[in-house]
């Protein structure tokens, strides 16, 4: 196996399901803390906002070529993604108890995008000297089974914060929380 399908590999079937498996935690985490009745609807929100800044690229880049365009593009989601997250921590800090578990999860919810975005562009380093833009289909597509999946599991995330949003909203409704 040459070192490029072994990157492909690593962000296939390791930092992508890495960064759902952290989803699906801070998940439980803002569950079983209650996060309802203290930051509410409006941190999850911000994880609504987070989750589309990383699978809107993730997305586009099963379907589109990775070209230059497309790779500034990720890169502009990547960093909206990581200053959504300090936004996030801002507003969630003083309103609930973030334990260090959670903390430890969101390291891998922050670090697991970068990490992607680094691999993709060194799996596409030619996409840097090609300097083409614009939006392309792949001419070759991905193997169906990536089509379906991944579109899959990043549905199954928003599910959950889609949940945690509809609970919030209940909670500000029922009891005036946040």
């Amino acid at each position: 196996m040459d070192a490029r399908s072994l990157l492909i590999d690593i962000l296939a079937f390791g930092a992508l399901p890495a960064w759902l498996l952290a989803g699906a935690a801070d998940w439980w985490c803002h569950r079983r803390t209650a996060i309802e009745h203290t930051s509410g609807s409006r941190e999850s929100a911000l994880h609504l906002l987070l989750h589309a800044e990383i699978a809107t690229p993730l997305l586009l880049g099963l379907w589109l070529e990775i070209n230059l365009g497309l790779l500034a593009f990720m890169t502009l989601c990547v960093i909206a993604h990581m200053i959504t997250s300090l936004v996030d921590t801002r507003l969630a800090q003083p309103r609930r108890h973030i334990s260090p578990i959670e903390q430890q999860i969101h390291s891998w919810l922050e670090m697991m995008p970068l990490f992607g975005l680094v691999g993709v562009t060194l799996v596409h380093l030619e996409a840097l000297s090609a300097a083409q833009w614009l939006p392309r289909l792949r001419e070759q597509p991905l193997p169906l089974h990536w089509r379906v999946l991944v579109p899959l599991a990043l549905a199954a995330g928003f599910a959950f914060i889609i949940e945690e949003y509809a609970r919030g909203r209940r909670a500000q409704r029922n009891y005036g929380a946040a």
